[in-house]
This record gives C-alpha cells, sequence and structure tokens, in this order.
C-alpha cells in the first residue's frame, strides 16, 4: 500500500490515512467501536450476574459476611499499594459476590502475567551487560551523595549503572522541542528508536513519520512503539504494518483485547 501524500506535504509531512478515517464516525464503526460494545456487553453480563445471585444473599448472609472478612484479611496481607487494598475492600464490602469476582478476575490477567514474567526474564539475561564503573559510582557518592541510594535503587530493577560526561537539556515546552527532535532525527545516521505513548496524525507525526520513512529507505535501523490504546481511538490496527511497508518496524504495547483485558 503506497501512502497518501497530500498536496501540502511540505507543511503536514507524511500521512498514511486519509482524513475520513479520523472522527466519531470512524470511532463508532471501527474495530473501536466493537471493542466498546464488547466490554459494554462484558460488564452488562457481570451485573446480570450479580442480580442473579443477589436473589439468594439473603440465605447466605452468614456465609457472605465471613466471606467479606476472610477477603479483607487476605487483602490486607497482600502485596498491593495500600490505597488498592482500601479500594478492593470497600468494594468486597459492599457486593461481597459480585467484587469478589471482579478482584479475581483481574488479578488473573492471563497476558499481563505473561508480560511481566517475560519481561523480568529479559531483565535478569541483561543484568550485567553493563558493568558499574567503581570510579564513576565514588564520584557520585562524593558529589551527590543522597542520589547514592536511588541509583542503586533503579539499577536493581535492570541494567541502568551510572555514567558520568552526560548531558541533559532541558525543554519547557513541546513547541521548544520540536524543532530540535527533527534535526536530531536528520543526524541519525545508523539507528532510531522511538517510544510514544499517543500517536495520531497530524502536522508533528507528518514530519516525524516523513523523516522516519527517509531515513528507513537510506538503511538506518528505525524503530517504533506505542501505546495500544492508540488504536481504540487515533490509529488503526494496520498501522503497524504500513509504517513496516515503509521500512519501520513497528510493535504495539499494552494492545486492548474485549474479554481479556481487564
Amino acid at each position: 500500500m503506497s501512502p497518501l501524500v497530500t498536496d501540502d506535504m511540505k507543511n503536514t509531512g507524511l500521512r498514511l490515512l486519509k482524513k475520513g478515517r479520523h472522527g466519531l464516525i470512524r470511532a463508532v464503526f471501527s474495530r473501536a467501536g466493537f471493542i466498546l460494545l464488547f466490554l459494554l456487553l462484558q460488564i452488562a453480563l457481570m451485573v446480570m450476574g450479580f442480580g442473579y445471585l443477589r436473589e439468594y444473599l439473603p440465605h447466605y448472609y452468614t456465609v457472605n459476611l465471613v466471606f467479606s472478612v476472610v477477603m479483607a484479611l487476605f487483602l490486607l496481607n497482600g502485596r498491593h499499594d495500600p490505597s488498592a487494598k482500601i479500594t478492593w475492600i470497600i468494594v468486597i464490602m459492599a457486593l461481597p459476590a459480585f467484587g469478589a469476582l471482579l478482584y479475581f478476575y483481574t488479578q488473573s490477567d492471563l497476558g499481563h502475567r505473561l508480560l511481566k514474567r517475560r519481561f523480568a526474564q529479559l531483565t535478569e539475561e541483561t543484568r550485567g551487560a553493563i558493568e558499574q564503573d567503581k570510579a564513576t559510582l565514588d564520584a557520585l557518592q562524593r558529589g551527590a551523595p543522597e542520589a547514592v541510594g536511588l541509583s542503586r535503587y533503579v539499577n536493581r530493577t535492570g541494567c541502568y549503572p551510572v555514567f558520568d560526561r552526560t548531558a541533559v537539556r532541558y525543554f519547557p515546552l513541546g513547541d521548544d522541542l520540536f524543532p530540535e527532535l527533527l534535526a536530531e532525527l536528520e543526524a541519525a545516521e545508523k539507528f532510531i528508536f522511538l517510544e510514544f505513548f499517543i500517536v495520531d496524525e497530524g502536522v508533528m507525526w507528518g514530519k516525524v513519520l516523513e523523516i522516519l520513512a527517509r531515513k528507513a529507505s537510506e538503511g538506518v535501523d528505525v524503530r517504533l512503539i506505542y501505546d495500544g490504546s492508540c488504536e481504540f481511538l487515533t490509529l488503526p490496527r494496520s498501522y503497524p504494518k504500513r509504517l513496516g511497508e515503509l521500512g519501520i518496524k513497528c510493535k504495539v504495547f499494552a494492545p486492548i483485547t474485549p474479554f481479556v483485558s481487564t
């Protein structure tokens, strides 16, 4: 599929979607609309199930009370953060059957748990890929001892040693960052790795995409990942494939899946 090139390419950059694909109509009649429909159906089935069980609650009041107390003790001794514990305790005490089912459903998110397990495996495999320079760590101890504990904590979550001779430039506004971003992309010679939470076609992304496509054609390794929630409103599910046809390697993380995503 060839990309759609508009007459005002110089101003808006590269676009892969027709303008008609945006807006409320697309959200209702696209995959996003079906996802929303299935999610609403899922909620309706859970509420109906609770309504059915509610008829029998007077006969099992004592059992529900004991069950709620046991669940509260279970949550208090769990590994959740305090705000999550309080939230779940309130839900389960108010709606014992529905709340417990909802809790175990959300906690047994198979896809998320498999992803976390895979991430932990990759973290362990790459933990020693970059060794911590002792002289750099000692210099941090002398110059900013309050940051040493934080650096060690961050390094425990993966391979993130402390480096020296680094520089950070702060941009107060995205408008200030954008020209510098385009300049850095233009200067890339070997690889471009980008991560975004929200991607939508427009002037900003159009100019970035135009550079990415050109760099990929020149042999630069271009890779992009973005949040799967973009498929719900801003981008079609086929967007990574369209980017692949431009030579851009693209992955979507945490896609929304009906009856699976919690």
